[in-house]
């Protein structure tokens, strides 16, 4: 766990670097929010881990009244000033795990590519606490796929792991094909018994990257920050040499935004 909170706080650090470069989650998917969670104009949510406000935007412009919670006081500070617009959007800068909120308040509960950071201990327990009866959860991220599209760029990027960062290259598996991205948290959202009528939604997205973008991107990922700094620059420059060098400085990266809905009990 203490790993596990090391490499959560270390996106505080690069929070103007994460607003810039992180991808947005496409419109479809705050549709299929709305719609299974029977949304309103007098809705409550609450979002977990909110980053600089990549889901927090979208659902704030359809009206919904968000308190939002982030640890990272640079990522809430960006969060709150983009936000600005929105006065029913509340931006808490606070921990999740420990902090107090009324029980059975909200209609739904989001995460956006946060909710494998809390406890795996409380986290559908407080989930479920905080949610009204019948209210929805809604957890999502972008996860990795290949196809054709994007397999060229594969063999020569992960070469310059193997040289430069051959601990990231040791856990790396080749992302599936789209259809096949793996549902993991489906087993794990029944297993909390917690939570019904569940289900999985996944939009193929593909992003084109120029050499310098898609180095900021990695350089928002926790396990590239993990490294030592001398290290993650001399990775992240090579990177965006090979794409220059060999693809005219530009690649494509696919994912699937992967969602998980499901009804408290």
């Amino acid at each position: 766990m203490s790993e596990n909170r090391h490499r959560r706080n270390s996106y505080d650090g690069a929070a103007s670097l994460y607003d810039s470069a992180r991808p947005p989650y496409p419109e479809a998917l705050f549709d299929d929010i709305e719609s299974y969670a029977r949304l309103d104009e007098n809705t409550r949510l609450l979002e977990v881990g909110c980053g600089t406000g990549q889901a927090t935007t979208p659902m704030a412009r359809r009206g919904y009244a968000i308190d939002a919670v982030e640890l990272g006081a640079q990522m809430a500070a960006i969060a709150r000033q983009k936000l600005s617009a929105f006065p029913k959007a509340n931006i808490i800068c606070a921990d999740f795990e420990t902090l107090s909120l009324p029980r059975e308040t909200y209609d739904l509960l989001l995460s956006a590519t946060a909710f494998h950071w809390i406890d795996p201990a409380i986290r559908f327990q407080k989930a479920r606490d905080l949610l009204k009866p019948g209210a929805a959860l809604a957890l999502f991220w972008h996860r990795p796929a290949l196809t054709d599209l994007s397999r060229p760029y594969r063999e020569p990027l992960q070469g310059v792991y193997e040289r430069v960062a051959p601990e990231l290259a040791r856990d790396f598996s080749p992302p599936p094909r789209p259809e096949e991205v793996r549902t993991e948290y489906h087993e794990l959202i029944t297993a909390s018994g917690l939570f019904g009528d569940l289900l999985v939604r996944k939009h193929y997205v593909t992003i084109e990257y120029s050499a310098a973008a898609y180095r900021d991107l990695l350089g928002t990922f926790s396990d590239h920050r993990s490294l030592d700094a001398g290290k993650r620059e001399r990775l992240l420059a090579r990177i965006e040499a090979v794409i220059n060098r060999e693809f005219s400085g530009e690649i494509i990266r696919e994912t699937v935004a992967l969602l998980y809905l499901a009804r408290r009990q």
